[in-house]
């Protein structure tokens, strides 16, 4: 599956004419983290860090127009949603 900031870039003058979007960020191998993890999701273990600041821009562009944005972490994405959604928090 292509990135979601590629998506975007893709599909950026039809999302903007929207007054809503949904991010979903849910990781490309559910099998491989889960072994990293050893279905413990309280750490990191795949990190995305250019990718982060590349969603955090995405998100950065849709709020200052105007639009709601919701985010959806999944454990799958880096190992721990929660840790996820905090580094995005840290961006914005």
């Amino acid at each position: 599956m292509p990135l979601i900031t590629d998506i975007y870039k893709r599909w950026r003058s039809l999302i903007l004419k929207q007054d809503t979007v949904v991010i979903r960020l849910h990781g490309p191998d559910r099998k491989g983290i889960e072994e990293k993890t050893g279905k413990r999701w309280d750490q990191i273990v795949a990190r995305k860090d250019e990718e982060l600041v590349e969603v955090a821009g995405m998100i950065r562009e849709l709020l200052g127009q105007g639009m709601n944005v919701y985010l959806n972490v999944n454990n799958h994405y880096e190992g721990s949603a929660p840790l996820t959604i905090n580094r995005i928090s840290q961006l914005l």
